[in-house]
């Protein structure tokens, strides 16, 4: 009988391999807190934008011209 042993691929990802370089620093608090920044920055521009669709005193503020 044959003794067949699985070989485990190891990535350039794997963890476990000692040589990988340790690119990643960030913890998960700052990819929490940077992913939170970006959906708040996405929402604000959202909001502003249709406030300067919408209300003429908005538009006037940014653009200088009336709607």
């Amino acid at each position: 009988m044959e003794d067949t042993k699985q070989e485990i691929k190891k990535t350039k990802w794997d963890s476990s391999d000692t040589d990988a370089p340790k690119w990643d620093y960030t913890s998960n608090e700052q990819n929490l807190f940077i992913g939170a920044l970006v959906v708040g920055l996405n929402l604000l521009v959202i909001l502003l934008y249709v406030l300067y669709r919408t209300v003429p005193g908005v538009h006037a503020f940014f653009s200088g011209k009336p709607l």
